[in-house]
């Protein structure tokens, strides 16, 4: 066992403690005291996170970390969560804050002012998308990848679940295109870790010799930890069938393995986990009497009545729709054991230790679809169970279905092999690349495609990925990446994404196209259907073309929801609704109302049973907002480029409805004035205020009497809408000339501001202006942009 005593003094206090355990201690020498990439596989609880301190120690030691008194590097640390961001993120900025080091958190959908702290950070917490994302259009491109010395990998046996082909992607962009940086990677156990090690290798310039492996077993964790897995059979059609048979055996899991103390237990929806709740408080709490309730006083009494009554039995609910002071209140109880058991959803309890951990089914809620959970969801679940500093001991019980024991056993064992998902998604991130430089031809391709860990495992398991050349040995390996090359750039050349000069057939130059598509990450086959969309769209077809985005096919009609999306689109107050309901048949069309319903502020259809439909609502526009404005984006920069001056401006107008929530040209722009709802809207429409411009010819006494307000509140309105951009645009004609197709004329256009204050942001949102010129035909003539 090594002392933190080895370290310099102002690196001891980033430790809690004076000793590392046995996984650290041995893990100490290649961590620390050397710059070789290194892999660490070890079970979860056993302090995995302590290597990621001692490798940034690492380069915050070294001679060349300084310019001046500023640091001179940065660290990207990379988690297929936010939830792990927010946590890492959090516990780093108070621990290395007393040596200098800024921590920045990048994980949002709004990158402006993140990525301005991001700059000025030396740490970045960030996710595999997003980094993807931010450093595809970041300006600084190779000043940023000069800068960065270290990047740690956390749960990098993600690679082979559906996300992990981002973290690959710009992981091997990085290897790549940074041969300074150092990389350190931590997984669970798995049995391939040697092909983790030998895909990122020991050095950059040393690649072929694999990173330095430490790879150990459930003896390393410092709590014991038992885990049992019970298989039922069941014919249930869906998770709440399934969780019905599960509310069964629960209370014999619980008499077979309790032990006095916390317990949480993971349930698949919100829905599921309040009803558990509940029916362990009329069932097993009650009878077998193993909860004794405290003292109650107005400090730990919960917002929600039904949340209070059940915290009295000794169990509650956890899950993101309660309220921030019940949640707080709840963690605080349960770690004050003054609550003997939560049922959460398995996205939250991150920070919550217990003793005993019950994944209640294995199959959840996750990217808008019902799916079985990952090993990493496995692994933070149980992780949970048995932690340092509040157990000796730990338990873990996998509730699942007769057909899965076997895989979540194998999960646990650390026998399933992690193989590549980026042949799933290769012809994105090729282009991305082919955008960004970092292949410029085919032998760069080549080499790129060498550089992932999808070469690794082609090498070792060239069966799994099912290349089918014919004629050819799948031992080839060679001809075998030549192949990939060959028929992914074909795709992009063919549909216009990438070209090859006449000058010189060996070089691929990325189109605007291709640009388009990298910086606004967007899925091939929605690029192909934005580029053959029609001349002169409408909006009404514009948001027809953006709905068919398969970056939102997930967002399926679900059991029940046809019926609420035909009575949505009955609604006298929408805007563009479908002509037949039948057509009303998938998910294009699904979104298509749903976002006409938020832009409309639409009252959703209540009907009896309607009330869960309106809760998925809330859920999906979230999830179509995540992937609106930059669909949106992609498609303008499509019209610019064919010069389709209406279809542009159909997009531009969309894209300001969506950014506001709110239909342009409508009186629901009035919500964007500060104390105006959607009561005070109508009356103002009563009194024939509908649009800003009408808002702005009202004096202070018309509002007020129109609004019912008390004296001097109007005046306070009229000052709020001043701050909204009031434009005026002029044109002068400079030249005119004749030619033999017509006359040139020379026009100058000039776009000012007649406010009197001038604000950058409204609503903290940054205030941009387009200047749109097109003909009378449609045919653009210029597009200017500039921020306000």
């Amino acid at each position: 066992m090594i002392d933190t005593s080895v370290l310099p003094d102002r690196f001891q206090s980033v430790f809690p403690f004076s000793t590392f355990n046995r996984m650290q201690s041995q893990c100490f020498a290649d961590v620390y005291n050397s710059d070789c990439n290194t892999v660490v596989a070890s079970p979860t609880g056993s302090g995995k996170t302590v290597i990621f301190d001692l490798a940034i120690l690492r380069v915050l030691a070294s001679g060349n970390s300084f310019n001046g008194n500023d640091l001179n590097f940065k660290t990207i640390y990379i988690a297929p969560t936010k939830a792990l961001c927010y946590e890492r993120c959090t516990d780093w900025s108070s621990r290395f804050a007393v040596l200098g080091i800024k921590t920045g958190l990048l994980t949002g959908d709004t990158a402006a002012e993140e990525i301005e702290m991001v700059k000025k950070s030396d740490l970045i917490v960030t996710t595999p998308e997003k980094w993807d994302s931010t450093t595809r259009k970041w300006k600084d491109y190779d000043k940023l990848m000069r800068l960065v010395k270290l990047v740690l990998i956390d749960e990098v046996h993600i690679l082979r679940d559906s996300r992990g082909a981002t973290l690959e992607a710009v992981v091997s962009r990085m290897r790549y295109v940074c041969p300074q940086t150092r990389f350190v990677a931590l997984s669970a156990t798995i049995p391939n870790a040697e092909d983790i090690a030998s895909w990122l290798g020991q050095t950059t310039s040393s690649g072929s010799i694999p990173a330095k492996l430490h790879r150990f077993g459930d003896d390393y964790r410092p709590v014991p930890l038992e885990v049992f897995v019970y298989g039922y059979a069941s014919n249930a059609k869906n998770i709440f069938q399934q969780d019905k048979l599960l509310d069964k055996k629960l209370s014999e899991v619980l008499d077979a393995h309790y032990s006095q103390r916390s317990i949480i237990i993971f349930c698949a929806t919100r829905k599921i986990a309040v009803s558990t709740a509940k029916n362990l408080a009329k069932t097993w709490l009650t009878s077998r009497g193993v909860f004794t309730p405290p003292p109650r006083n107005n400090h730990t009494k919960f917002q929600d009545r039904e949340l209070d009554s059940l915290a009295r039995a000794g169990v509650v609910y956890h899950h993101a729709g309660i309220s921030m002071p019940d949640r707080i209140l709840i963690e605080k109880m349960f770690l004050n054991r003054q609550i003997l058991i939560i049922c959460c959803t398995s996205t939250l309890a991150i920070n919550l230790p217990a003793q005993m951990v019950i994944i209640k089914g294995t199959s959840a809620w996750g990217e808008n679809q019902i799916q079985d959970y990952t090993d990493f969801d496995i692994q933070q679940m149980i992780g949970r169970a048995g932690r340092p500093q509040f157990d000796d001991s730990g338990t873990a019980v996998i509730m699942t279905s007769k057909e899965n024991k076997s895989r979540y056993e194998k999960i646990l064992e650390g026998s399933e092999l992690v193989e590549s998902c980026l042949h799933n998604h290769l012809i994105e991130h090729m282009n991305a690349e082919i955008v960004l430089r970092t292949i410029k031809d085919r032998d760069s391709a080549i080499g790129w495609l060498r550089s992932t860990f999808l070469y690794v495992r082609i090498t070792q398991n060239p069966e799994y990925y099912n290349i089918g050349i014919p004629g050819v040995n799948n031992c080839d390996v060679e001809i075998i990446l030549d192949h990939i090359y060959m028929e992914n750039i074909e795709a992009l050349k063919d549909a216009g994404i990438v070209e090859v000069p006449e000058s010189n057939h060996s070089i691929l130059m990325p189109t605007t196209h291709g640009q388009s598509m990298a910086t606004f990450y967007v899925r091939f086959d929605t690029m192909k259907r934005f580029l053959a969309s029609d001349y002169a769209l409408s909006i009404s077809d514009t948001l027809k073309v953006v709905s068919q985005s398969v970056e939102l096919k997930e967002l399926k009609l679900r059991l029940g929801e046809k019926k609420f999306y035909k009575e949505m689109n009955s609604s006298n107050d929408l805007r563009f609704p479908f002509a037949k309901p039948n057509e009303i048949a998938d998910y294009p069309e699904k979104v298509n109302l749903l976002i006409q319903a938020v832009l409309g502020h639409l009252e959703l259809p209540n009907y009896d049973g309607a009330g869960k439909h309106v809760m998925q609502f809330s859920t999906d526009k979230n999830i179509i907002w995540q992937h609106l404005h930059r669909l949106i984006k992609c498609l303008i920069d499509c019209k610019i480029y064919f010069k389709d001056g209406t279809s542009l401006r159909s997009a531009l107008d969309l894209m300001r409805s969506t950014s506001a929530e709110i239909w342009d040209n409508s009186p629901l722009v009035l919500l964007q004035v500060d104390g105006i709802g959607p009561v005070s809207m109508r009356k103002l429409v009563n009194c024939g205020i509908c649009s800003i411009e009408d808002f702005r010819l009202c004096d202070n006494f018309r509002l007020e009497h129109a609004l019912g307000l008390s004296s001097g509140r109007g005046t306070k309105l009229l000052q709020d809408v001043d701050k909204i951009p009031k434009f005026r645009v002029s044109l002068k004609k400079i030249s005119e000339s004749r030619a033999k197709d017509g006359v040139n004329v020379a026009i100058g256009v000039m776009v000012h501001v007649a406010n009197n204050n001038i604000a950058k942001f409204f609503h903290r949102k940054l205030l941009t202006v387009s200047m749109l010129v097109d003909l009378s035909d449609g045919e653009l003539v210029e597009l200017r942009r500039a921020v306000y």
